[in-house]
């Protein structure tokens, strides 16, 4: 079900309430009734907003808006949420009068129950109908709607309690039901609030952006970059980067290059809209990075190193490493090899015979280092609250486009077996995993000289 239509339902349900309600609040002068068909009202006018909201945000990009219309959505669920704020207040003013005046006078008729079912029952159903429109894609609007409803079952159980208490005579729990409401409410449109500003300010989560940065940094065939640039418009995110390849590069091998990020990028961080801008690396290119440029496209070929060259006469003589598959048989390496061989000494001037040396692969990680100071401090804090531990001499924070890591190293105290110092560690290292759980943690053990 798309956005707009869940919405226009959601409308007509809780149109139908303000009604239903406020005739039977009318009828049998109950104010818990009346003050939910109040609630209601706001809710009509909060879900109008929205749906005016997302029908807009739905329009293509055009001249004045080349990102489209996505943030009159998110101006849509900060609307909505400060309307839900309007509303806690209300509801607060209206406890604090009850409490203030005393007034009791209600008539707890069968018709009030009846509306008070009917108005649960419609927001049963604008719950599942909004809920289900947000399983086909994230939409602030239909949150912010589906949070007003949630609000409307909470505050429809607040009415049938005051209701049910005043048929018994008991009033004041009636009162208090409807403050704890306020805080819900209160949270909710708070929440949706910040939210919802994040958006209209272009922030995106740091989180996001060190996935970008570091698919970036890990793709083999980019030198440096600069620029990067993010921000989320509706339920998109756009990027922005600036990326410089070698020089040698042919324009063809560039765009693929440039195609390959944009879907790495893209498979970390979903909907988005990549936009690459190629430049040539600023640095000219050694007779070593050439070689190893060549070397490197040969298929098979994983890593290059130990490149050297020696004069022999009028020429040179290579020597380099490269590295293959473990696995592959070593008439398959030794193919590899010679592919390298004939190529280098083709595409490269002045080399006069080359000797490559096969190794197997190495798996390397590269990685980005994450300045969190907080999460650091906090680490470290916990780390020192262990009765064995004297202090605390390093904890770096880094990761790679998958994971997160930590590494810290301490000193603990004298006369520890080793395997005690290894339970101290494991039950350390649980400790940070319990509130950092995206970190992968290690311990390290030094002896007291070591950490000077």
């Amino acid at each position: 079900m798309n956005k707009t239509r869940a919405l226009t339902i959601s409308l007509a349900a809780i149109a139908s309430v303000v009604v239903v309600e406020g005739a039977a609040g009318l009828l049998t002068n109950s104010l818990a009734l009346l003050s939910d068909a109040l609630h209601a009202l706001f809710d009509v006018l909060a879900t109008l907003t929205l749906l005016v909201a997302t029908h807009l945000s739905l329009k293509p990009p055009d001249e004045t808006h080349t990102y489209g219309h996505g943030k009159i959505e998110s101006i849509g669920g900060f609307l909505g949420g400060l309307l839900l704020f309007v509303l806690g207040v209300d509801i607060v003013w209206s406890a604090a009068r009850r409490l203030i005046e005393g007034e009791h006078n209600i008539n707890p008729e069968l018709i009030g129950f009846l509306a008070i079912f009917y108005t649960l029952a419609v927001d049963g159903l604008r719950i599942f109908v909004l809920n289900a429109s947000l399983r086909g894609g994230e939409s602030v609007t239909v949150k912010a709607d589906l949070f007003h409803a949630l609000s409307d079952f909470s505050s429809t159980l607040v009415a049938l309690a005051g209701f049910a208490f005043a048929s018994l005579n008991i009033f004041v729990g009636d009162t208090f039901a409807a403050l704890i409401l306020c805080a819900l409410i209160f949270y909710l449109s708070l929440k949706m609030v910040y939210r919802t500003s994040l958006d209209l300010s272009d922030a995106v989560p740091k989180s996001v952006f060190n996935r970008v940065k570091a698919s970036i940094q890990t793709h083999p065939n980019i030198k440096h970059f600069d620029n990067l640039r993010m921000r989320k418009v509706g339920d998109k995110i756009f990027v922005d980067v600036d990326i410089a390849v070698p020089q040698e590069l042919s324009v063809k091998e560039a765009d693929l290059i440039v195609s390959d990020l944009q879907k790495k990028i893209q498979d970390t961080i979903g909907k988005s809209e990549v936009s690459v801008k190629l430049k040539p690396s600023p640095q000219q290119p050694t007779l070593v990075d050439r070689i190893q440029h060549v070397a490197g496209r040969v298929e098979g070929v994983r890593g290059v190193h130990k490149v050297a060259l020696t004069d022999v006469g009028q020429a040179q003589h290579l020597t380099l490493h490269i590295e293959v598959d473990p696995n592959l048989s070593t008439d398959r390496a030794h193919e590899i090899a010679e592919e390298v061989e004939r190529r280098v000494m083709k595409e490269v001037s002045g080399i006069g015979s080359a000797t490559v040396h096969i190794e197997p692969t190495q798996e390397h990680i590269k990685a980005y280092v994450i300045d969190n100071r907080d999460v650091a401090e906090s680490i470290k804090e916990i780390v020192e609250a262990n009765r064995f531990v004297k202090k605390v001499s390093d904890v770096k924070i880094y990761g790679d486009e998958k994971k997160e890591y930590a590494d810290v190293r301490c000193v603990l105290r004298d006369n520890l077996t080793v395997e005690e110092a290894h339970a101290v560690a494991t039950e350390i290292e649980r400790k940070i995993v319990e509130k950092y759980q995206r970190l992968n943690v290690t311990l390290h053990i030094e002896a007291e000289g070591d950490s000077k």
